[in-house]
């Protein structure tokens, strides 16, 4: 009983101590894992705070990311405003270029019809002088056919004074020497002979006289002397005679109490125009 008991003791006493060592042992790893879990701790809390900064750094990142992506739609708008931009200016460019175009192809066309208009008013200018031309010849030829036709009649006149004065001397022998001897003189002749009684003379076509002030050929001017006898008016054609020939036709422009200003018409005969020289004006 009493090894029994020792035994029990002995058994208790090694618990015990078990129990203690145990103790101790359960109580150093439980000082570990209270360690352990304060490093967990201070671990969980630094990476929260990591993971705090890391959120706010990615916050930070999208705003930026947004502020970017904001930006970038704006350049792309700005681009496709560019663009668009670009786009009229190179339909405004072509469209010029179409004007430009259509603007030179009706500048070659008006040179065209002016040069045309050029010859077409040379061509009439020229036949305008030569109407004038044939216009004056035409009246020089009446004038000189009505000329001999008063020629005519002056000769008939002549002739029939002729026979008057033959028949006159047959009858008066003695009175018919005298008148031969005045006819001789041409004394009898003019007392007995009267053209104005017999035949009158033609009036001439020709109106008053004037002078010529200046002169010139090459810009196609004439200045005349200005009278009340003219009884010239702007916009009145005449032709200048001199002896008896046409020299041309001039259009008045402009008259003054003194002066006549008239434009040369094609076809004048400018050279035989001078300065100083008495012309006739033929309407």
């Amino acid at each position: 009983m009493n090894s029994l008991s020792l035994i029990l003791r002995i058994l208790a006493i090694v618990a015990a101590v078990a129990a203690g060592a145990l103790f101790f042992v359960s109580k150093g790893k439980l000082a570990e894992q209270q360690a352990i879990a304060q490093e967990a701790q201070q671990t969980t809390q630094s990476v929260q705070t990591e993971l705090a900064s890391a959120n706010e750094q990615v916050g930070a990142l999208e705003g930026r990311l947004n502020s970017e992506r904001e930006a970038l739609a704006d350049e792309k708008r700005k681009l496709e405003s560019v663009r668009s931009e670009m786009y009229t200016a190179r339909q405004e460019v072509s469209r010029s270029q179409q004007q430009l175009s259509e603007s030179k192809n009706t500048i070659e066309a008006l040179e065209a019809d002016a040069k045309r208009l050029r010859t077409d008013l040379i061509e009439t200018e020229q036949s305008l002088a030569a109407t004038n031309k044939q216009g004056e010849i035409a009246q020089l030829n009446e004038r000189v056919a009505e000329l001999e036709r008063d020629n005519a009649d002056l000769k008939e006149s002549l002739e029939a004074e002729k026979g008057r004065a033959t028949a006159t001397r047959a009858n008066s022998p003695a009175a018919g020497s005298g008148s031969l001897g005045s006819l001789a003189t041409g004394g009898a002749f003019s007392s007995t002979f009267s053209p104005s009684a017999s035949q009158p003379l033609p009036t001439t076509s020709l109106g008053a006289t004037t002078t010529i002030q200046s002169l010139s050929a090459k810009d196609g001017l004439i200045v005349l002397a200005n009278s009340p006898e003219l009884g010239l008016a702007p916009g009145v054609e005449v032709t200048l005679i001199r002896d008896l020939k046409a020299l041309g036709k001039i259009r008045v422009t402009q008259i003054t109490n003194d002066l006549v200003v008239a434009n040369i018409l094609p076809g004048a005969k400018t050279r035989d125009m001078t300065t100083g020289s008495t012309v006739s004006l033929l309407r």
